[in-house]
């Protein structure tokens, strides 16, 4: 969330668009003293909210896989290399085609000019880039490491379901009224886990070694689109998808994965986009979140804005760029 203050007063990061001051305290979520009547407006609210649009969609997308896309429990008991083609099959159908639909709309057609852009410049092309193109190389690292990570992962995560191998095993999950409201309740939390995960992850990439040999693939997108969120090195997917793998050990059934997976791939993408909102209705102007311009600081400035502005840990560890020139000579001294 952001606070009105004096542009003069922000800095310049890209020569596009700059939201405003940047306030984790406008969350209403790990907040003291509690805001519950603010936290179900932002928990609900139908088109800036923490469920709408884009949880909502990409829950959709895991419920769809679920019900149509997952072969039956018998087949996933013994692993097989056909039921996993089809499970990465989807998975690839799914970023290939949420990721093209971004870049298209915003990077090749344009239909919303530079309305909301952070960073001004078109995406990279020459040398520097794997096949001559920006987007021809975070498309590699998208599809072809990314996507087999990520099918690895949930592959194993169904085995080890049907076969009674997670941690705490819920045999049936409508038995209860209390297991029902669970279910619902690790549903809505999905996002925030893969909000801390990522928290926590993304700050050991930065650790010198680990940025130097994996991390600066990503890092090469100072300009991101929506192929980007994607573009890392192999080993950086191995840790970054473990997210899935957190339901091993909290109970949890097919779906919670499932929804896990899509959400921590499509949604990383979607959070490249490179603009802060959608345009939606170009006549009424109406728009909703797109990319969030915490995230664009940091592959601005790298070390600052490590997680989400969701949650409060870079305020806590002082790594907090709220956008102001004040906040930018804090952390990096008077170089820009």
């Amino acid at each position: 969330m952001k606070t009105s203050i004096n542009n003069d007063e922000l800095i310049n990061s890209g020569g596009g668009w700059a939201p405003g001051k940047l306030d984790h305290d406008k969350i209403p979520f790990l907040v003291w003293p509690p805001k519950p009547l603010k936290f179900l407006k932002w928990l609900f609210h139908p088109s800036d909210g923490y469920i709408f649009p884009w949880a909502a969609l990409h829950f959709s997308l895991a419920l769809l896989s679920y019900l149509f896309l997952l072969p039956s429990y018998e087949t996933l008991s013994t692993l097989s290399f056909n039921w996993i083609g089809i499970i990465f099959i989807r998975n690839f159908i799914f970023v290939l085609i949420y990721s093209s639909v971004w870049h298209y709309y915003l990077h090749v057609y344009r239909f919303q000019k530079d309305q909301y852009r952070f960073n001004l410049r078109p995406l990279g092309k020459g040398k520097n880039w794997l096949f001559g193109s920006q987007t021809k190389e975070n498309m590699f690292w998208s599809l072809f490491s990314a996507v087999p990570i990520q099918t690895f992962y949930e592959s194993l995560m169904l085995w080890c379901f049907v076969n009674d191998y997670m941690l705490f095993p819920i045999k049936d999950w409508f038995s209860s009224p209390f297991i029902i409201i669970y279910f619902v309740l690790l549903v809505l939390f999905v996002p925030m886990i893969q909000h801390i995960h990522f928290y926590f992850f993304h700050r050991i990439m930065h650790f010198s070694f680990l940025y130097k040999w994996f991390h600066y693939l990503h890092h090469k997108n100072v300009n991101v689109g929506p192929w980007s969120g994607l573009s890392m090195h192999p080993v950086e997917h191995f840790f970054y998808l473990t997210t899935i793998l957190v339901h091993f050990i909290i109970p949890s059934h097919p779906i919670h994965f499932i929804y896990q997976g899509i959400h921590t791939t499509i949604g990383a993408q979607k959070g490249h986009s490179g603009y802060e909102r959608l345009i939606v209705n170009p006549k009424t102007g109406k728009s909703v979140p797109s990319a969030g311009y915490y995230h664009y600081l940091h592959h601005k400035y790298f070390e600052c804005n490590y997680g989400e502005i969701t949650h409060p840990f870079d305020k806590w560890f002082g790594t907090f760029h709220d956008g102001t020139k004040v906040t930018h000579e804090k952390l990096f001294g008077k170089k820009s």
